[in-house]
């Protein structure tokens, strides 16, 4: 007895089952969940009870815990496969396909008109066209300043000179926009009529700005060559609408200051 005691030895039972033996450390001993009483920790099944243990742990306690950590193994196992899927289903997803549509989307709320433009005529030879429709309404204003300056008896040369200045300005945007209708195939003879008048303008300017203020008659020569090259404003601006016109666009109108050809 006292070499168990010493020991930490356990002793039989009279029901047959392994007790402790009195001082047995605690490292090693649990209480019954179900009677309180203190077992060595490997105890199957409780001898006053009958609860069976899995590690010390009470069965029906095991089985719980180990039901939850399943219930969550599972929830987390869901996540990840919910995000990998999600991951991979944007990397796969093709890119949304635009095609043309002849006619506008209808949203609610919202009303969409389409620029009625035929398929395949550049948007931008377009916005030019409309743009030296512009330029020539500018073109038919200065050609009236500088008709009335010639029609002065006294006009002096800086008079002149600012309308023609104004002019020269108005030819070099209307450069610009004939060179922006080069895309546009059905549009070449335009772009070359109005490359030409535009050009003539130019030139006619920069020769006239080059000569002396104090040569009125110079300014009065190169005024009256001004008019005459304006003269065909009309005819230019007359195949520009024809062409506008097939494929339904509207330019601004220009009212015409001198006479055409």
């Amino acid at each position: 007895m006292m070499t168990n005691l010493i020991h930490g030895k356990t002793q039989a039972g009279s029901d047959g089952t392994a007790s402790l033996a009195i001082g047995e450390t605690g490292a090693n001993v649990f209480e019954c969940p179900g009677c309180a009483r203190p077992l060595e920790h490997g105890t199957r099944r409780c001898p006053g009870c009958g609860t069976r243990f899995m590690l010390g742990v009470a069965g029906r306690r095991a089985a719980s815990i180990l039901a939850i950590g399943a219930l969550f193994g599972a929830l987390v196992a869901g996540s990840a496969t919910a995000a990998i899927l999600t991951i991979s289903g944007a990397g796969a997803r093709p890119a949304a396909v635009v095609t043309p549509s002849a006619a506008p989307i209808a949203t609610p709320g919202v009303v969409t008109t389409l620029a009625p433009v035929e398929v395949g005529v550049p948007h931008a030879a377009v916005s030019a066209l409309s743009g030296t429709a512009v330029v020539n309404g500018r073109i038919t204003v200065d050609a009236e300043t500088l008709t009335a300056a010639l029609a002065k008896p006294g006009a002096s040369s800086i008079e002149i000179a600012r309308a023609l200045r104004s002019l020269a300005a108005d030819a070099a945007l209307g450069i610009d926009l004939a060179g922006r209708l080069g895309p546009w195939t059905e549009a070449t003879d335009v772009q070359a009529d109005l490359d030409a008048f535009y050009r003539s303008m130019a030139d006619t300017a920069r020769s006239a700005l080059r000569a002396s203020f104090a040569d009125p008659a110079a300014y009065r020569s190169s005024g009256a060559q001004m008019v005459t090259v304006l003269e065909m404003l009309g005819e230019v601006d007359a195949a520009s609408r024809q062409l506008a016109a097939s494929v339904d666009l509207e330019l601004p109108p220009v009212v015409l200051p001198v006479a055409t050809r």
